[in-house]
């Protein structure tokens, strides 16, 4: 696969998920990067969370929400 592959980068993330459920974390990050955005772990970390059941999806959202306000200011 071209580009960022986040299965690739962070394996130890994926160990939990089937082939199935790795390819579309792997896509969802992938559209992302082609629209230029590189994801880091803790994003990844928690789609695979919220994939496995772990988390909501209003915790993931929450999470995200998080991340983009850290990100602003700085």
């Amino acid at each position: 696969m071209a580009g960022f592959d986040v299965v690739t980068t962070w394996p130890e993330l994926f160990k939990d998920l089937d082939d199935g459920q790795q390819e579309t974390v792997r896509q969802v990050f992938a559209t992302e990067h082609v629209s230029g955005w590189e994801p880091d772990r803790a994003a990844v970390a928690d789609l695979v969370a919220f994939t496995l059941g772990h988390i909501d999806f209003d915790a993931y959202l929450s999470r995200s929400a998080d991340r983009a306000a850290v990100e602003l200011a700085s």
